[in-house]
């Protein structure tokens, strides 16, 4: 019995071990393409004049998705599984370059480097929470109803009265349902509890894992230069927030020091 219970914890280990290196495997490479994408002029142009493109890509990445999902078969025979899987991967990165061509070239990489910390840090917490997440399902399920309808309501605002913050009000309610369920996904991924994922499911769980950081990367994309701003009344209020900004005021007032120096020391 307990060469079994060893044995059960060494496989395991071994397959979040796998799912978490897919997963960051995943990271880094989205964020190599996106940097690629973003400062390669060519490629910057082309697809801020044809955001259609990202739209078809993204949306065929939820079909996939859902396909990878629902027929077994394909998750457990390889390399189809693996070449799926990543095909998957790059159609969300594609369908995201849309946004990621006409964001603030520091925001967004700094944002990623945020959102990745969060990821990290609420699997950890799940991972070590002694209470059992997969026990509560529907308790989970409630409380994710309840986020997006405050998020529903905060957005409404946003968009009927453009009243200020409201967009954070309703981004922060659906962090908290998402984050909810990292924990989750965390917990099926480890293992030891009432209800877990199968230990040949490491790609899906790694695109699980992938969405849900995606999910939480996407309301960067609200500070980004939007077609709206000149009409909008508290841009000024919420654009302190823009990382971009800050560092060219910054460099501005360094560089009118710097003059400032130079000629003083020629008078």
């Amino acid at each position: 019995m307990a060469d079994n219970r060893g044995e059960y914890k060494r496989e395991r280990r071994k397959f979040s071990c796998l799912t978490y290196a897919v997963t960051a495997t995943f990271l880094l490479l989205a964020l190599l393409q996106w940097y690629l994408f973003h400062f390669v002029v060519e490629i910057n142009s082309y697809f801020f004049q044809h955001a259609w493109i990202g739209i078809i890509f993204f949306v065929l990445s939820l079909v996939l998705i859902l396909i990878f999902i629902f027929f077994e078969d394909l998750r457990f025979f390889t390399p189809g599984n693996w070449i799926f899987a990543f095909l998957i991967f790059e159609c969300i990165v594609i369908g995201v370059t849309s946004l990621i061509v006409r964001h603030y070239k520091y925001h967004y990489l700094l944002s990623f480097i945020i959102w990745t910390l969060v990821l990290i840090i609420f699997l950890l917490i799940g991972t070590f929470l002694p209470r059992d997440l997969t026990l509560d399902v529907v308790v989970l399920v409630i409380i994710g109803i309840v986020c997006i309808i405050g998020a529903i309501y905060f957005l409404m605002l946003h968009i009927v009265a453009n009243v200020p913050y409201s967009f954070f009000a309703c981004r922060a309610f659906l962090v908290l349902s998402i984050v909810i369920f990292v924990m989750y996904h965390a917990q099926i991924i480890n293992g030891g509890r009432f209800a877990e994922i199968r230990d040949k499911d490491y790609l899906l769980a790694a695109l699980i894992l992938f969405y849900d950081f995606l999910m939480m990367y996407l309301f960067t994309f609200q500070l980004a230069p939007k077609w709206s701003d000149d009409c909008d009344a508290n841009k000024n209020v919420t654009s302190v927030l823009v990382v971009d900004s800050h560092l060219t005021k910054t460099t501005t007032s360094e560089m009118d020091r710097l003059a400032d120096r130079i000629s003083g020391d020629g008078d």
